[in-house]
């Protein structure tokens, strides 16, 4: 399934859980493979990884692998289960 980059910018993401992790606000692509390789992340300070952003405004990379699903909105693997320390609570 293709997905055009300008259709996901600003798309909420929350964990399969249903915790607010951020918005999109870029991504990253992998040109190799031709594919994303991650999604910058924004609005951190209102999401789950708040505690671990020391400077307002700071941005994250998700890497593509812990996304689950992308539609209306972006559901990610929740912290417990991602195996990444940055998510981890």
């Amino acid at each position: 399934m293709a997905i055009r980059v300008s259709d996901i910018l600003e798309k909420p993401i929350y964990t399969t859980t249903a915790v607010y992790v951020g918005k999109v606000y870029d991504v990253m692509l992998d040109l190799n493979k031709g594919a994303i390789s991650g999604l910058i992340v924004s609005d951190i300070q209102n999401g789950c990884l708040k505690e671990y952003i020391t400077t307002p405004g700071k941005k994250v990379v998700l890497p593509f692998n812990l996304i689950t699903a992308i539609g209306n909105i972006i559901l990610v693997k929740p912290p417990a289960e991602s195996g990444y320390g940055f998510l981890k609570k």
